[in-house]
């Protein structure tokens, strides 16, 4: 389904779920009528749709249709259903899909991979937070599965209108192009085995869902924008300002103020940078580029999105090639979580750590990224309510970069994070530089060529035959990686789809 949470204040995996959030659009462009419905639930009276207000809101979905039909060029095929939910509703679908086993168990392992890389705070509870995130921000969605767009009856219907503009955008992405589908890529047994390094396609599916958000936000724009005469084709630099204003008022929110960066960047990435990425399209090809044609052929990782002159121009980075290493950790650890490390959450680690200066500029030479999370062998296995220790798991991080020197450079300043990751840190004397001592077990930091190699508490043993083989001048296939670092927060995020 699509759900769209919204700001409080006016002034911005579950494998199969995905999130559509609609972020400071009243602040960019002065919708100010629109930023008035959108006040802090807990700060006033809950609205109530009326009936008669019900009936209405109904009867603009077709009209917002064509709107939105004529806007992307993309046919409308048949009509959308339409329902009024209440709050109560919405909460018990989000609380029981969140609470199936199999999402769980994949969040929670999310949670762990993280935490180890020191993106969320040890203590962090982060199936509470996406749940209070979902109860508090939603302000409607679309369900490719009913063909159904929900209306909320406790949003103000004027604040609906703009809302529906993107919903049905993605009703028009749905009836073309199977939204399900084509948004999750791939599945198969092997999609969510974390001892399988030859799997997944997260990363493109973070790329497509920012396709899908951006179009859906770059529709809404349209709509709110077409009384005055211009859209966003004809006003220059309109994502960057939505972007901008987004990162500025991004605290309004309690929830969002209160998250750590990278899941305050990552619930807004597909919006904003999403955003971006169709204007440029719509710059170099017009409405059939940006429209059916992204979705005809897609970006395939988040540097695309990021850097949209490397989809424009062909200029994909290719999977990264490692030696197999699955039988190797097999001896003495048991796959935790495994998955891809994109130009995205190498920009969030840099900007969060080394600043925003360091991010931007060396993000760009990132070339691939691949991690493994490992539980000891010799540990007992947490109850399936508890959170693993973190001193039980190891953290294997491979990444490829531009040139040795982009490398080297990423290298050091992982090196300098180490103090902020653990309690104590103590460098190995006879290894300076490359080789630590923490509370959860050894670290190391290797170059060799424009690859960089992280193992944070991983047994001597294993340490050096993975070292062996990943800095070796051999490499083998291809891994297609079980998931990005960030999918399953941004499938249960996208709960109501």
């Amino acid at each position: 389904m699509t759900i769209v949470p919204r700001f409080d204040k006016p002034a911005r995996t579950l494998r199969t779920l995905w999130i559509f959030v609609v972020l400071a659009l009243a602040l960019a462009f002065g919708a100010n009528s629109l930023a008035a419905q959108t006040k802090s639930q807990s700060e006033e009276p809950q609205t109530k749709v009326t009936p008669e207000e019900a009936q209405e809101l109904f009867r603009s979905v077709d009209e917002i249709l064509k709107f939105a039909s004529k806007d992307t060029k993309l046919p409308i095929k048949h009509s959308v259903k339409r329902e009024l939910a209440g709050r109560e509703q919405v909460r018990k679908f989000v609380e029981t899909h969140m609470q199936e086993d199999k999402d769980a168990q994949r969040l929670q392992r999310s949670e762990a991979s993280m935490k180890k890389f020191g993106l969320l705070p040890r203590d962090f509870d982060l199936g509470k937070f996406l749940l209070d995130l979902l109860e508090d921000q939603v302000a409607g969605y679309y369900d490719p599965k009913t063909k159904t767009v929900y209306l909320l009856d406790w949003v103000a219907p004027e604040a609906q209108r703009p809302v529906l503009a993107h919903e049905l955008t993605h009703a028009l992405q749905d009836q073309n192009f199977d939204l399900d589908k084509w948004l999750k890529v791939r599945d198969d047994d092997q999609h969510d085995n974390p001892d399988n390094l030859d799997t997944g396609d997260d990363e493109e599916q973070a790329a497509r869902q920012a396709v899908s958000e951006g179009q859906g936000m770059a529709v809404m724009m349209d709509y709110v924008l077409e009384p005055s005469g211009h859209s966003l084709a004809d006003t220059p630099g309109a994502g960057e300002i939505f972007k901008q204003n987004t990162m500025d008022h991004i605290g309004d929110s309690p929830i969002f103020a209160n998250a750590p960066m990278y899941l305050r960047e990552m619930v807004i990435f597909p919006y904003t940078y999403g955003l971006s990425f169709h204007e440029d399209l719509l710059t170099r090809g017009g409405a059939e580029m940006a429209f059916a044609g992204a979705f005809k052929n897609p970006p395939r990782d988040t540097r695309e999105i990021m850097q949209p002159d490397s989809y424009l121009d062909g200029h994909h980075v290719e999977p990264m090639r490692l030696p197999r290493l699955a039988d190797l950790l097999k001896k003495n650890y048991v796959g935790y979580d495994s998955g891809s490390v994109g130009e995205f959450d190498v920009y969030i680690l840099l900007k969060q750590y080394s600043g925003p200066e360091l991010a931007e500029k060396l993000s760009t030479a990132w070339r691939g990224g691949v991690y493994y999370l490992g539980r000891k062998k010799d540990t007992k296995p947490p109850k399936s309510d508890a959170p693993t220790p973190m001193s039980d798991l190891g953290l294997l991080y491979v990444s490829n970069w531009a040139t040795p020197e982009d490398a080297g450079y990423f290298a050091k300043a992982y090196s300098l994070w180490l103090p902020k990751k653990y309690k104590s840190v103590t460098a190995v004397a006879e290894q300076k530089g490359r080789a630590w001592t923490t509370e959860q077990g050894p670290v190391s930091i290797e170059v060799a060529g424009s690859r960089v190699l992280v193992m944070e508490g991983f047994d001597a043993a294993t340490a050096a035959a993975v070292r062996a083989k990943v800095l070796s001048r051999t490499s083998e296939s291809a891994p297609r990686l079980m998931h990005d670092l960030a999918a399953p927060v941004w499938a249960t995020l996208g709960i109501l789809r």
